[in-house]
């Protein structure tokens, strides 16, 4: 009986082999062949950016990008107690610079702003300002 599946598996590879199957016959997907540059031509818009608040500040505080970038700001301030339950801490993002840009009062989620201008955009949490929860967007 040994022998018997020996002799199977033996075949089975060699039947692998002889119609391609054994990983080597040489095809490739390409999404993108010949490296040639995305359809529509120009140039990719510049990565996204994170801040996270955690331990009710943002991190990190000062976060310097390129204009036309998006910014993030990830809510993970959060703290559990073992059993699936917690609690987490209601947050709200609003700009210095006069524009009334602010994101929602919340304890998770996201909220995004994409800075097409040069400059430095202060911000703060509308809740812990007092305790020193502010940042900075630099855009070069």
């Amino acid at each position: 009986m040994r022998q018997l599946r020996l002799m199977a598996c033996v075949g089975l590879a060699a039947a692998l082999g002889a119609c391609g199957g054994g990983g080597d016959g040489g095809s490739s997907l390409s999404t993108n062949p010949g490296g040639n540059p995305p359809p529509g031509g120009g140039t990719p818009p510049p990565p996204a950016s994170t801040v996270t608040l955690v331990n009710q500040a943002f991190s990190p505080t000062t976060i310097t990008v390129t204009a036309g970038t998006t910014v993030t700001w990830k809510w993970n301030d959060c703290s559990g107690d073992g059993y699936g339950g917690g609690t987490c801490v209601v947050h709200q993002v609003a700009f210095d610079d006069g524009s009334g840009i602010k994101s929602d009062s919340q304890d998770q989620g996201t909220f995004a702003r994409t800075f097409a201008t040069k400059g430095t955009y202060k911000y703060h949490c509308t809740i812990h300002q007092a305790q020193g929860m502010v940042g900075e967007v630099v855009v070069q």
